[in-house]
């Protein structure tokens, strides 16, 4: 850790000293980029500080409008339990930084729930209104409607609604996601000063009946009614619930443009150090986790229960508030030669675990520098440190070159960092699961390089991780003594000839313990064809979509602690998971027609992902997204 520091100090100091050297700062005439008001962007809550492209135009494209659940978006390799909206993991392992308390034992959901940090807030001229609606076999409907418009000059105001709600195939399967935004942006005529503000509701149901009894029954297709099948459990469910509020406020210290400005030389960035901004936000969160289940499901699949005679009925409740000050010098009109961001963080959090309250405080520092040497090259360093009652010590450093050139984009960053686990991991009290641990923290020591060429993204990671925590295959939270290694490659090629697209991702992976479980190979493969009809007034396209991991020993699921664990007794994986569709676009319409699982035709039943979990059977999906902006 000393000679890291040591080794940031110096790297600074002589930058510094190279930077004072050669800093030109010389008059440059400026054009000011205006967004285009005829198209919608969106920013998130930290545009601040960001570059000068702190917008970000929508995506209104056709190709991948059929990938509508979050879990198959493109890079996504996941595996689920057979339906959309219930619990999942990935199968490509990535490394998180939580800076102060988290309680965990939820992630398995994260990709149905919405966050504060992932709230679109839109730039529109005009009303935005985005409506997205899919429909497919045994009742699934998935509906988005994301609307914005500006009630004055000074006052825009915005509603997201998310829901989805799925049946399944097998008997109690059933998933309900809803998510709900309101949200809003207010600024002054100079905007020098700018709130952003909103309300966030999730609430996710979902029903959980701990896999099918008997795998053979579906792999030899002895019963086609799925629901005739027997499952483990029949009236266990998992329901989480967030309501948070937030609010940030903006206080420019100097007056600047609002946009990029395009410069005469443009290699240039700004030497002058400009005030920059403070902001002040606060955000209220109140998460609810249940666990319930019927006394009549007794058949042992639970190693204990502690309580037979009454209904299983678990409950967390955790209240959090944060408030953090920040500054930066970041120009979102112009690139900085220097930009400083500098924020302190203050959490209270209480957790409620079977009638006993917890009370955690932290008080958490951090700070960035980027280093704009040319447009050529770039540096990025960036630090945090945990103080407080729990998770003190905790820190997180991160330094990472760029390098951009006529022959691509090169990054390397290296990243080591020290990280309590989980409240989860430690302590833990239902009815079926308890324990009290007092592990080490984590250490991380990541290696990133990645390079990008046009439709060529290809990228190493090499992770040293140090006490690594762990579900072991009772379930329960272990921790390695070793350190665990893990290497990796990925790559992906877009090729386009003529009307015909051929995109392929991939990734590698090798881990030094079973400790940490994901396939050795794992990639997608797109062929689709795309052509324009009735003079170019709508777009056809139809293609195939195709996924591949290697078998391996994957994660089982256990629905009382809505975790996956390891098990040494089932191999998914070696199968092909394919779909075919058909995708149009007029104007600003666009709807799929597709059919998921192609091995359903053939017969070939070994689709699984997480063991006694089959992946839905072969059907149609139809969906249309239509947007309107005029």
């Amino acid at each position: 850790m000393i000679r890291l520091l040591r080794m940031v100090y110096k790297a600074i100091t002589i930058l510094l000293f190279l930077l004072t050297c050669n800093l030109i700062v010389s008059a440059q005439d400026t054009i000011i980029t205006i967004p285009d008001s005829s198209k919608v962007y969106y920013f998130l809550n930290n545009f601040e500080n960001e570059v000068p492209e702190f917008l970000t135009e929508i995506d209104t494209v056709i190709t991948g409008i059929q990938k509508y659940d979050p879990l198959l978006r493109p890079g996504n390799y996941y595996a689920s339990l057979g339906n959309v909206g219930l619990a999942n993991v990935s199968m490509v392992y990535k490394p998180e930084y939580k800076s102060g308390f988290d309680f965990g034992g939820t992630s398995s959901f994260d990709k149905y729930r919405l966050v504060n940090d992932s709230i679109k807030y839109y730039w529109v001229g005009k009303p935005f209104t985005h409506l997205y609606y899919i429909m497919g076999a045994k009742k699934e409907q998935n509906l988005l409607i994301d609307h914005s418009q500006n009630i004055a000059s000074w006052f825009n105001l915005g509603v997201n609604f998310r829901y989805t709600s799925s049946p399944g195939y097998y008997t109690n399967q059933k998933s309900d996601d809803k998510n709900f935004v309101i949200k809003t942006r207010f600024q002054t005529k100079d905007y020098r000063y700018i709130v952003l503000a909103n309300y966030l509701h999730n609430k996710i149901q979902a029903e959980e009946n701990g896999g099918i009894k008997y795998d053979t029954a579906f792999e030899q297709n002895v019963e086609q009614s799925r629901r005739n099948i027997g499952v483990n459990l029949n009236s266990a469910k998992n329901t989480i619930k967030d309501n948070s509020y937030y609010i940030k406020q903006f206080l420019l210290l100097s007056n600047r443009h609002r946009f990029k400005l395009n410069d005469s030389t443009d290699s240039i960035p700004s030497g002058k150090i400009i005030a920059g901004n403070i902001s002040l936000s606060t955000l209220y969160n109140r998460s609810i986790l249940l666990y319930e289940q019927s006394i009549n499901d007794t058949n042992g699949f639970y190693r204990f229960t502690f309580d037979s005679v009454n209904p299983t009925y678990d409950s967390t409740f955790i209240n959090r508030i944060e408030n953090q000050l920040s500054w930066t010098n970041a120009d979102n009109a112009k690139s900085q030669l220097l930009t400083f961001n500098f924020s302190v963080k203050h959490l209270y959090t209480e957790l409620i675990m079977d009638s006993v309250k917890s009370i955690f405080k932290q008080l958490i520092p951090a700070g960035e520098v980027r280093f704009a040497v040319s447009d050529i090259l770039k540096l990025n360093f960036t630090a945090d440190y945990v103080t407080g009652n729990a998770y003190a010590g905790d820190y997180h450093l991160s330094g990472m070159l760029s390098l951009h050139t006529k022959l691509g984009d090169l990054s390397y960053k290296i990243t080591n960092a020290l990280q309590e686990a989980d409240r989860f991991y430690h302590h833990y009290s239902s009815n079926h699961f308890r324990w009290e641990n007092n592990f080490r923290k984590q250490s991380f020591v990541l290696n990133h390089v990645e390079y990008k060429y046009k439709n060529l993204y290809a990228g190493v990671n090499l992770f040293n991780i140090g006490s690594f925590v762990y579900m072991d295959s009772l379930a329960m939270p272990a921790q390695l003594g070793d350190n665990l290694n893990v290497f990796s490659v990925y790559l992906r090629k877009l090729t386009n000839i003529g009307h015909w697209s051929f995109d392929v991702r991939g990734v590698y992976q090798k881990t030094s313990n079973s400790a940490l479980r994901v396939p050795e190979l794992a990639g997608d493969v797109s062929l689709y064809y795309t052509n324009y009809l009735f003079k170019k007034a709508a777009i056809l396209q139809t293609g195939i979509d195709v996924f591949y991991n290697t078998s391996y020993f994957g994660y089982a699921y256990m629905p009382a602690i809505k975790s996956f664990y390891l098990q040494n007794i089932r191999e998914t994986g070696d199968y092909f998971y394919g779909d075919v569709y058909l995708n149009l676009q007029i104007k600003r319409a666009r709807l799929f027609l597709k059919y998921v699982n192609l091995g359903y035709l053939f017969k070939d039943f070994r689709y699984y992902t997480v063991p006694s979990y089959p992946m839905q059977d072969g059907g149609f999906r139809f969906g249309v997204s239509w947007m309107f902006y005029d």
